[in-house]
């Protein structure tokens, strides 16, 4: 196989986790906007519609990187002077396992533009129908990888990288939307009590999310560590420690805006937002790093298996 179709691979995948993340954090984001801002009416419209903005614009780019993501699958999959057939191609994506989920994935999306764009941005749209087919989208990303092999006792595997997912949603995903569409609205300190109750609000999510990814995270890597000896000799093991490491330094920047920063911005001390303004960087550029790793994780084979 080309060396080429491994990176492309790798990049596809990074770049779906990030939408995935996305996703799940806009969704999440709309909600703690609403509830946290309901006392400043001047804020809460605004801020909400430009995070609920956020969902719609991720799903043509997630459909394209689907549909990439089953092309390279196909590619990878191909001997050196084999032609590409209807036959290979129906053997990938309409007869594997992996093929199914990939199916599964993509009929999610497409049902996700639809109950996106009848839910729109009103307070009173439901969130439930987007809010299941997201579901459904994230238990398929979770049938292409290590958690569908025959490691885990039936669905178990599936179910812990749903929670992974699910919480690094929660935390990254909505920290992300935050940053991006809702806190740039909070400036001034005419805004500092409304943007005190947005990262209080947000700290519960955080840590619920963090919880998620650390259970859920420690099990599966018990589960594909094996000894210590097949874990430090595997490239998968390597990148793992590598991870939590850098999640360590995530979780103390957590940690920081917990009980440093949202405590300063209650009590409206003039440096507070620009430490929140670090904070938030440094914890989202250590996360893209993760996510970078977590990406060649899922690519590289697990302890005894290369």
């Amino acid at each position: 196989m080309s060396a080429v179709l491994p990176a492309a691979d790798a990049v596809v995948r990074g770049l779906i986790y990030i939408g995935l993340l996305l996703l799940i954090g806009s969704q999440t984001a709309r909600t703690l906007v609403t509830r946290a801002l309901a006392a400043h009416a001047d804020l809460e419209p605004p801020i909400r519609d430009r995070v609920v903005r956020l969902a719609p614009r991720l799903m043509l780019p997630l459909l394209v990187l689907f549909l990439a993501r089953g092309a390279l699958q196909v590619l990878s999959l191909l001997d050196p002077g084999d032609s590409l057939t209807f036959d290979v191609v129906r053997s990938v994506l309409l007869s594997s396992p992996w093929g199914r989920a990939w199916l599964l994935q993509l009929g999610a999306a497409a049902l996700l533009v639809a109950a996106l764009r009848f839910r729109g941005s009103a307070t009173k749209g439901s969130d439930l129908p987007a809010n299941l087919v997201l579901a459904v989208l994230i238990w398929a990303q979770t049938g292409m990888g290590h958690a569908a092999t025959n490691r885990w006792p039936g669905p178990l595997g599936r179910v812990l990288d749903s929670v992974h997912l699910l919480g690094a949603g929660l935390w990254l995903g909505t920290l992300s939307a935050l940053a991006i569409f809702a806190l740039p609205l909070l400036h001034g300190d005419r805004r500092l009590a409304a943007l005190a109750r947005v990262v209080r609000a947000f700290s519960l999510y955080a840590r619920t999310g963090v919880s998620l990814v650390v259970i859920s995270g420690a099990v599966a890597a018990l589960v594909y560590a094996g000894s210590i000896n097949a874990l430090l000799a595997a490239t998968w093991g390597r990148l793992l420690l590598i991870k939590l490491v850098g999640m360590l330094g995530v979780l103390a920047l957590g940690w920081y805006n917990w009980r440093v920063v949202t405590p300063a911005l209650d009590g409206m001390h003039p440096d507070a937002r620009a430490r929140l303004r670090v904070a938030i960087r440094l914890e989202l550029l250590l996360a893209l790093a993760m996510l970078a790793i977590t990406t060649m994780l899922v690519v590289s084979p697990l302890p005894g298996e290369g």
